[in-house]
């Protein structure tokens, strides 16, 4: 199952494999279950940041102050009425993948991982165009 969420509508699609779609449509919600559901959400996407994972950068401990202290912040984040976002982190661009094994032919070729990579696609476009 795959869910999409189309907050201008007010919807969330769900999707099946094989399957019709079923779609929510927030705005055929009761006020009271409308509160609620702020509410849950909320209390879920909060909570949630108080699991910290324990690692090298923070020696392996999690402590209740620290879970205190990302709730907190997320707290002060939500409830910035001039804050728009959801997202509290901004994405930072991924790193293009790089393969070992164009690397280790751009060293024999003497030339940049970025013209192996090329080179070495429009060879396998020439292999497949003769198929």
């Amino acid at each position: 199952m795959k869910k999409q969420i189309n907050a201008e509508r007010g919807v969330i699609t769900f999707t099946f494999d094989g399957c019709e779609p079923v779609v929510f449509d927030s705005t055929k919600l009761s006020q009271a279950n409308r509160a609620y559901a702020v509410l849950h959400g909320m209390a879920a996407r909060i909570g949630d940041t108080a699991a910290i994972s324990k690692s090298a950068e923070n020696n392996f401990i999690v402590t209740e102050e620290m879970r205190r202290a990302e709730v907190l912040r997320m707290v002060a984040f939500y409830e910035d009425a001039n804050n728009a976002d959801w997202e509290t982190r901004k994405a930072t661009p991924r790193a293009a993948a790089h393969n070992p094994a164009i690397a280790q032919l751009a060293a024999k070729m003497g030339k940049s991982y970025e013209e192996a990579l090329a080179w070495f696609g429009a060879k396998l476009e020439a292999e497949l165009a003769g198929l």
